[in-house]
């Protein structure tokens, strides 16, 4: 059975050349903007998937994001484990349309199903209202 190991949204993902490590820098928790609506410039997704021997060589499925109730991105994704019992996959989405508050969920879907879910929290803080004197 593929099971999913790891799925997280930063700003950044370097992998080291000597241990082949994965490092993630800028772990994206919260998004704060003064206004909406704004292109958010980029996201990175680390997923890393694990199988039993037996299982198949790729899996496929899909990465979505959505927020609010609105599909932002829903696009096929492709795990390759080349052998080994486990895969890892770095996606980078460069403008990333972000139109209001709300939970912003990254997941990955199989057959129509979420196996793992990433939650970021978009917010606008509310502006201090100003009376005149």
């Amino acid at each position: 059975m593929i099971r999913p190991k790891l799925l997280l949204c930063a700003e950044g993902v370097a992998i080291d050349q000597k241990s082949n490590n994965a490092s993630a820098f800028n772990i994206l928790e919260q998004l704060n903007f003064v206004s909406l609506p704004v292109v958010f410039p980029k996201i990175v997704i680390l997923s890393i998937l694990e199988r039993d021997k037996g299982d198949p060589e790729k899996w496929r499925g899909k990465l979505r994001i959505n927020l609010a109730g609105s599909d932002i991105v829903d696009q096929p994704l492709e795990h390759n484990f080349q052998g080994k019992p486990r895969s890892r996959s770095i996606l980078t989405i460069g403008g990333l349309p972000i139109t209001q508050p709300g939970t912003m969920e990254i997941s990955l879907c199989e057959n129509g199903n979420k196996i793992i879910l990433y939650t970021v929290e978009v917010t606008v803080p509310e502006r201090p209202k100003v009376e005149p004197s």
